[in-house]
């Protein structure tokens, strides 16, 4: 990262401190936000007969924030962002068009490009508005990406119908037939823009939940590259940018860091707070997702914290290797039965999971659905009523492909009730 990327990380990194300084004189929140969405295709040129494109792909966006209350309407808002980008490539051409021109039928490749991990910073300003006695969240703002990774191109090469099988490293094997070349992203800052719009739902005193809808647009792609072309003994030039713009879901837990002067009244009745059973609904980070998750989570015996309980959830899972950069993209369906040590508040968690996997695209050879199974060990505060919950887990996995165990952890924030 240089300094050019430092120096703005660290002008709104002051700017979020100097609003959470700001905490004892309004009603103010912190927010948590998960936003699946659908990614727009690369933007293609192509002067060639070949027809070359990229499809809309699913990735996720999500956040922490923190909002200050301005006046009665309005807010600003200033939060820590991260996500990933993911592209495709997808080339469709007759077999006869390239190397020794013979054969008949089409050539028809899909596969999965680079998918670009990002971290980066949000400064939104916030209209909340009532509507029918629905309450409205409007808000809208740039967010400054840094990628992870990036710093070398990242090229693509097709060859078909060689009579000599083609070789990168031969320099009398000439140029490929196809070749897509996306230059370095990093180290640079790329801005998008985004809004989103969700109604309100009141949970208790001090818990709100968002649902949404988000869209973003980006300033400028994210690799703005070329594509060669060579078909019908001519040779054609054009490019390829991926780009980061999507609509998608918008999903928030919002907790006030100061109760109400108005109470929240629930709507049941309940007699008393020992009444049910305990329950939870939280996101985590890495852990069994293995990617992020959304879950539930719930004691199997009344009015006990502690003992045995499950949780069952959804989410974005992966299979990458060391580089976090490259890896199979899939839905995830965490399982786990799990055991509270601790009645009180704080509490030793323990349990056996197992996360099925499902490729939400054709992968070729690889399987379709892979399956995880998980050790979960490690923190878990849970209050005794209603409020937030907090959980950091070491979460060792073992691979259905693999026998081999690998480390792994996860963190996780909710709302747990009764």
């Amino acid at each position: 990262m240089n300094f050019k990327v430092l120096r703005h990380c660290g002008l709104m990194a002051t700017m979020l401190l100097l609003l959470i300084s700001e905490t004892g004189k309004a009603q103010n929140t912190i927010g948590l936000r998960f936003t699946p969405n659908m990614i727009s295709n690369p933007k293609v040129d192509n002067p060639s007969p070949a027809r070359i494109y990229g499809e809309r792909t699913l990735s996720f966006d999500s956040g922490i924030d923190y909002s200050h209350q301005l006046k009665k309407n309005w807010a600003i808002s200033t939060g820590i962002d991260l996500g990933v980008v993911a592209c495709n490539q997808s080339i469709e051409a007759p077999l006869n068009a390239f190397g020794t021109r013979q054969g008949s039928g089409n050539i028809s490749i899909n596969s999965m490009g680079e998918n670009y991990f990002y971290y980066g910073l949000s400064f939104q300003p916030v209209y909340r508005f009532k509507r029918n006695q629905n309450m409205f969240r409007l808000s809208a703002g740039p967010n400054i990406r840094f990628y992870h990774r990036g710093r070398e191109s990242d090229i693509t090469y097709y060859t078909a119908n060689r009579a000599i099988p083609w070789n990168l490293n031969d320099p009398n094997a000439g140029p490929p037939d196809i070749e897509i070349n996306l230059p370095p992203i990093s180290p640079q800052l790329h801005t998008d823009v985004s809004i989103s719009l969700g109604i309100e739902r009141r949970v208790s005193d001090q818990v709100d939940l968002v649902f949404g809808i988000r869209k973003s647009w980006g300033i400028k792609p994210i690799a703005d590259g070329t594509l060669f072309v060579q078909m019908y003994d001519q040779t054609y030039h054009g490019g390829y940018a991926t780009r980061s713009n999507y609509i998608g879901l918008d999903l928030q837990l919002r907790y006030a860091t100061k109760k109400p002067e108005v109470k929240y009244s629930r709507a049941e009745p309940i007699p008393s707070d020992r009444q049910g059973f305990r329950r939870a609904v939280f996101a985590e980070a890495l852990g069994n997702g293995p990617l992020l998750s959304l879950n539930y989570d719930m004691r199997i015996q009344r009015f006990k914290n502690d003992g045995f309980g499950f949780r069952a959830g959804l989410g974005l899972g992966q299979l990458f290797d060391n580089s976090f950069a490259e890896f199979d993209r899939y839905i995830s369906i965490p399982l786990t039965i799990n055991y509270i040590l601790g009645k009180q508040r704080h509490g030793f968690e323990t349990g056996l999971g197992i996360t099925p996997q499902i490729a939400l695209v054709d992968i070729g050879d690889s399987p379709q659905v892979r399956p995880l199974s998980f050790l979960n060990m490690g923190y878990r505060y849970q209050p005794l009523k209603d409020g937030l919950l907090f959980r950091a887990t070491w979460t060792p996995y073992i691979s259905s492909l693999k026998s081999h165990q690998y480390v792994w952890f996860g963190a996780s924030v909710g709302y747990s009730f009764r």
